[in-house]
């Protein structure tokens, strides 16, 4: 799963569980943890003082893909939770179409049953009209 992949599940199951997008910043620390940068790479590199990337940047972004996914995600096992995630959707998916095939399915017989039903009244009322 290539670096854009990881940072469109990461925004979308952050999104999903609270309503907002990663910010520019806490997207661009899991791009930098994607290549195995640092955190003191990714302050230098952007102009930050390293305790305000690691322990608030950093660690808001743990927390929320945490919360997020439902399982502790640091920066070291962040891409494997983020894979699981999507296998899970992709399973999830695969079987979306059974679920509309029976709800199709049940849609049907429940139609044909009511029409069953209402057409057994409606022959009921025109023989009574038929009688008087």
């Amino acid at each position: 799963m290539n670096t854009q992949e990881l940072l469109n599940i990461a925004d979308k199951v952050v999104y999903k569980e609270f309503g907002k997008h990663l910010t520019d910043l806490q997207s661009d620390l899991l791009k930098a943890a994607c290549e195995n940068q640092t955190y003191e790479e990714f302050a230098n590199v952007y102009g930050y003082c390293l305790d305000y990337i690691k322990k608030d940047v950093g660690c808001v972004l743990w927390h929320l893909l945490s919360e997020a996914l439902g399982e502790k995600v640091t920066k070291k096992n962040f891409r494997q939770a983020l894979e699981r995630y999507q296998k899970a959707e992709k399973v999830v998916i695969y079987h979306e179409p059974d679920k509309k095939q029976d709800l199709g399915m049940y849609l049907m017989f429940w139609l044909s049953w009511e029409a069953e039903k209402n057409s057994a009244t409606f022959d009921n009322r025109y023989q009574i009209l038929d009688a008087e």
